[in-house]
């Protein structure tokens, strides 16, 4: 791999999930706090929306009225904020994984 490959593979693979990751919870933390006190599962939930996204419409809402219709879509929303938020924790997995490989990738190229 050459040097350019390398910092892009970088910077795909470890700065980006981690400032997203960290400009998600900057604006969840402030939103999700009541008397002083965070509440980190509605966050870890808000910040997974982003990255559950594509699994969020696993149910169709149809034949339903108004109200299993807005019933269902809170179900997906639910389950996309659950399913990403897993895949949030992986991607920093994989991110704090990457920085030393990086590290070790660049001085041996």
């Amino acid at each position: 791999m050459s040097r350019r490959e390398i910092m892009t593979d970088f910077l795909k693979k470890a700065v980006l999930p981690i400032v997203i990751a960290l400009l998600l919870f900057s604006i969840f933390s402030r939103i999700f706090t009541e008397n002083g006190a965070r509440d980190y599962f509605l966050i870890w939930l808000a910040c997974g929306v982003p990255f559950g996204i594509g699994k969020m419409f696993t149910l169709i809402p149809i034949g339903f009225d108004i109200a299993g219709t807005v019933g269902i879509v809170a179900l997906n929303v639910i389950l996309g904020g659950l399913i990403g938020g897993v895949i949030l924790i992986w991607r920093l997995a994989v991110a704090v994984w990457y920085i030393p490989l990086s590290i070790y990738r660049f001085a041996t190229a």
